[in-house]
């Protein structure tokens, strides 16, 4: 199966593509993990919801060697499949895990898109489960940052944020893959949007769990293939580009104590409260 990945580091008007092969997602089974995705549909906000739950991954945009000024260190980079025929695509993904001692209460996960961007979908699932729909929205098309072609075009970037109601055990990884539509009416030559990445190495900020892969997805009939889901590195031979990338993800949220701390601290309460009693 041929698959051709687009890169979109160039000018808003030109879109280099490179061949991406795949394999066979039933043959190469050291490359792909098989996801559940338990189907929610959840009401997605865009840029400017103010968030009060604590930031619980931070992979962000780059803010070092951005756009082509910084030349072959550039850091900031698009992905997007081409070869769209619905219901048959493929998606960009990539994942998040949960580092801590605690579970995770997912209340928000922030993506950013370049180029036009229509409606947006957030597809995803605990790793080694099934992948489906947990969010959707239509895209009001506010601008968050620009991003500069190598020819020096500037394109719009907008900041997405899904609003979602995701628990996360400790040590849990989250498998997740942006989906929607738009650029294909721009001449960006595929209708899913493009996704914003960068290479944790070169960004200058916080990359939480970059590991310089990134996930595909087989969607056939509006529903993942979970053999199709896979990882690679940009930065493979064929990969499209010189450097691996991740895409910039935010997670928004709370921990959850164990029952051993919420023990744990239950004793500390009882012991001050013996220590006042006596002091009395």
């Amino acid at each position: 199966m041929q698959i051709f990945l687009n890169m979109w580091h160039t000018s808003c008007n030109i879109l280099l593509r490179h061949p991406y092969f795949l394999g066979n997602p039933y043959q190469e089974t050291s490359m792909f993990r098989s996801s559940c995705i338990t189907v929610a549909l959840l009401t997605a906000a865009l840029s400017g919801t103010v968030i009060a739950a604590p930031l619980l991954v931070d992979r962000g945009l780059p803010t070092a060697n951005l756009n082509n000024v910084a030349g072959s260190n550039r850091s900031n980079v698009a992905w997007a499949f081409s070869a769209y025929t619905s219901p048959d695509y493929w998606l960009v993904g990539d994942t998040f895990t949960n580092t801590s001692l605690q579970t995770w209460n997912i209340d928000l996960i922030r993506l950013w898109t370049v180029g036009k961007t229509d409606t947006t979908v957030l597809r995803g699932g605990v790793d080694g489960s099934t992948i489906g729909v947990i969010s959707d929205a239509t895209y009001a098309d506010p601008s968050s940052s620009l991003y500069q072609g190598s020819s020096g075009s500037m394109i719009a970037m907008h900041q997405i944020d899904f609003a979602v109601n995701i628990t996360l055990g400790a040590g849990q990884t989250y498998d997740f893959f942006l989906d929607g539509t738009g650029s294909a009416a721009s001449g960006q030559g595929t209708s899913v949007p493009f996704v914003h990445a960068s290479n944790a190495a070169l960004s200058g900020s916080p990359q939480d769990g970059a590991d310089n892969l990134m996930l595909f997805a087989n969607v056939l009939g509006g529903v993942v293939d979970p053999l199709s889901v896979g990882a690679w590195s940009s930065s493979d031979p064929g990969g499209g580009w010189d450097k691996s990338s991740d895409v910039n993800v935010q997670v928004f949220g709370n921990a959850i104590p164990e029952p051993a701390s919420l023990a744990l601290f239950g004793l500390a309460l009882a012991a001050l409260a013996v220590s006042r009693r006596r002091k009395v």
